[in-house]
């Protein structure tokens, strides 16, 4: 059946032949070899759909042969197994454009110092003497790099089909880090909205690999790896051992991130009032400062939710690093910050409602925005990130983009904030009153309030002298925390089992952070044991109904006078 189709396209064959050839002889031949390369392919049991169309693809690639060869440029063909032949090798009749396109992919994947002298010698036809003068390597090392890349993507063929998951469902990767970020947000503005990092960094993470194998991982070529894999090396997220990489930072799953939670919640109601006697005392000492009278509600309740966050967050800290002997380290790093980094992976899209004791104990740790100089002021925002509480997040709207995705969101939260308690003209700071827009969301977020038909901040505001007493009675009570010995003696005990178990290759993880989920849990689930136990105001924060009386997150803003 096959050949009876074959011989009605002999006309229309030998027609289009002579087109490109311009002579008899030369289309005779173009038609025979056309012909004979489908009486190959069909004898070995393949079926041809469309006669025309794949007659007319084999022909075009035996005529750009043709001219290579008359123009002495090497020539990329398609063996037996799907091989790359080299000039002077036998080439195999059957060249179908599938087969070639499999081929470029092949290549594509190789890693560079075999893909750059492929391409170049057999597809840009450049000569083997002119590609090692421009690398600057002798021949000998291009004719073998030559070699191997073919036997390289002779084996790619085979195994073209033999990708991971992660090739056609990628994961989602979230960097962070302890410690003060670089000059641009690094580490997690290297990754965080990359996801071709994120995937990158989780395919070389069980093992070091080559960039070939990365690619091949994540189902990309090589070549667009490469530059990827290159900045996650210069951001000292990645290291580099002859032509393996690996991911030099710990991961998570969602799994090692909940299993301890129970047992963490479980051991906080039994121990609660080793965690908060030395809070309580401290919240009784700040409660009888002259300035605390001055605040409002939301103010005060503010400041204590702070003090307890800052307490706890310290104070375990302290008790971690007595258990295992020293402090974190946070080395030096070349973007200019000084951060341990630490990963959450996502094999599929995190729902919040599927992991509540996630949700309900997770916090990013705080963060503090100062400003030298703003006019004649000192001014210092410090801030938890209790996203614990399903509280409105004032970075967060729903209905404009003030802060969202920006980096300096903190900043210009800080000078806003300034700016409206002082009531300095916002064009004197060279500021965009387009972020008064965020007035209605940060008042939403008790952030703001409305008084006397105008915004006023609503959070505890410190002048330098009062931020002094403050902070010295928010280190006495940290000291106790991280100093009672019963208290240190069952931490060391409950943390026994719960070591997270990372790659040995890697070198760079601290105990802290192998520790990390096995205590983290444990600042929400005695914040929330205080309220319970009516220590700390019970400001609705697990409301998730209208949020009606939301608190204000843990913060305070501190201006002063530049001295």
């Amino acid at each position: 059946m096959q050949n009876k189709e074959l011989e009605n396209q002999i006309d229309f064959l030998f027609s289009a032949a002579l087109k490109k050839c311009g002579n008899l002889y030369d289309a005779e031949d173009l038609t025979q070899e056309t012909l004979l390369c489908a009486l190959s392919y069909t004898a070995k049991g393949n079926y041809i759909e469309n006669m025309r169309a794949w007659l007319l693809t084999v022909l075009n690639h035996k005529w750009n042969d043709q001219l290579r060869r008359k123009y002495r440029q090497p020539v990329i063909g398609i063996g037996d197994g799907f091989d790359i032949m080299d000039d002077g090798e036998e080439i195999l009749n059957v060249e179908m454009a599938e087969e070639a396109e499999q081929v470029r992919k092949a290549v594509a994947y190789l890693e560079k110092i075999y893909r750059e002298v492929i391409v170049r010698h057999y597809m840009n036809g450049e000569k083997i003497e002119d590609i090692a003068e421009e690398l600057g390597i002798p021949e000998g090392t291009v004719k073998r790099r030559l070699f191997d890349g073919r036997e390289k993507v002779r084996k790619g063929m085979e195994t073209m089909e033999s990708y991971t998951r992660q090739s056609y469902s990628p994961v989602t990767l979230k960097v962070y880090n302890s410690g003060n970020n670089g000059r641009n947000k690094e580490p997690g503005s290297l990754v965080n909205r990359d996801l071709l990092a994120q995937n990158i960094l989780w395919a070389a993470y069980e093992k070091p690999v080559s960039a070939e194998e990365i690619a091949k991982a994540i189902g990309v070529a090589t070549a667009y790896a490469e530059p990827v894999i290159q900045k996650l090396v210069n951001g000292e997220l990645m290291k580099q051992v002859g032509n393996k990489y690996y991911t030099d930072f710990i991961i998570y799953t969602v799994e090692d991130r909940e299993k301890h939670i129970p047992a963490q919640k479980e051991f906080v109601k039994n121990h609660f009032d080793l965690f908060w006697n030395g809070i309580e005392e401290g919240l009784r000492e700040l409660r009888a400062e002259k300035f605390y009278p001055s605040f409002n509600l939301d103010e005060k309740n503010s400041l204590e939710m702070y003090f307890a966050f800052h307490c706890l967050d310290s104070g375990l800290s302290g008790i971690l690093s007595n258990v295992l002997g020293g402090k974190q380290k946070f080395p030096y790093r070349k973007d200019g910050g000084r951060w341990i980094a630490f990963g959450n992976v996502y094999f599929k899209k995190f729902d919040p409602m599927e992991h509540p004791d996630i949700m309900m104990h997770f916090y990013t740790g705080e963060r503090f925005t100062f400003f030298e100089k703003l006019t004649d002021k000192k001014v210092l925002l410090r801030v938890f990130s209790a996203e614990g509480f399903p509280n409105y997040s004032y970075y967060s709207s729903p209905d404009y983009d003030f802060l969202r995705g920006n980096d300096d969101m903190d900043e210009i939260l800080t000078k806003l904030l300034f700016l409206l308690h002082t009531g300095i003209p916002f064009e004197y700071l060279g500021f965009s009153e387009a972020y008064l827009k965020a007035v209605p969301w940060l008042t939403k977020c008790k952030i703001l309030r409305e008084e006397n038909g105008r915004p006023e901040v609503n959070i505890p505001i410190l002048n330098g002298k009062e931020y002094e007493k403050f902070w010295r009675i928010l280190d006495k009570s940290t000291e106790k925390i991280y100093s009672d010995v019963l208290l240190k003696t069952r931490m060391g005990e409950f943390l026994k089992d719960k070591k997270k178990e990372y790659p040995s290759h890697i070198q760079s993880v601290s105990l802290f952070k192998q520790y990390m989920h096995s205590y983290d849990a444990m600042l929400f689930a005695c914040v929330r044991e205080a309220i319970n136990r009516g220590k700390l105001y019970d400001g609705n924060y697990d409301d998730d109904s209208e949020r009606v009386n939301q608190h204000p997150c843990p913060m305070i803003l501190v201006i002063d006078e530049v001295r």
